[in-house]
């Protein structure tokens, strides 16, 4: 596929996501996933979860660390599979 002439086509895959937030000692946050990527096409389903921990520096910038326990992106057209393992995370707000 090309830029200057793009081919596009359907993708059915689905991403689930049931996600949780909670704070703890006040500047502390934890976010916990589960994820179900299903991909009729390919008769496949995969599955997993995803933890991560972050702090606010101050009240526009939060950092954080998280561990991807599943093998896929969120990103549906990415069927590498390579993407279990830690991550860091920057939100910044005005």
């Amino acid at each position: 596929m090309s830029r200057d002439d793009p081919e596009f086509f359907d993708n059915t895959a689905d991403l689930f996501v049931v996600r949780t937030d909670f704070r703890f000692k006040g500047d502390w946050e934890g976010l916990v996933e589960a994820r179900v990527l299903k991909m009729p096409d390919l008769a496949d389903q995969r599955s997993g979860a995803l933890v991560v921990v972050s702090r606010y520096v101050n009240p526009h910038l939060k950092v954080g660390v998280g561990y991807n326990f599943t093998d896929f992106s969120d990103d549906l057209t990415d069927l590498d599979y390579d993407h279990r393992g830690v991550f860091f995370n920057i939100l910044g707000t005005k």
